[in-house]
């Protein structure tokens, strides 16, 4: 999951700014109905998004 995160941002020199949920970072995030790390990959699609968050503004919601 680093991989996708904060060691993404470092490898862009982005690490003071994304990469991770803190004060001051851009928040952009999804909040999903399923944790897609633990679904069948052929099952992914299929997972709702539930929110979208940009620059911490919520853009999106669809969550019960």
């Amino acid at each position: 999951l680093k991989g996708l995160t904060i060691w993404a941002a470092y490898a862009n020199c982005e690490e003071d700014q994304k990469g991770s949920l803190e004060p001051g970072k851009f928040a952009d995030f999804v909040v999903l109905e399923q944790d897609i790390m633990q679904v069948p990959m052929e099952e992914v699609l299929e997972v709702e998004v539930w929110r979208t968050v940009i620059g911490g503004d919520e853009v999106y919601r669809n969550q019960p």
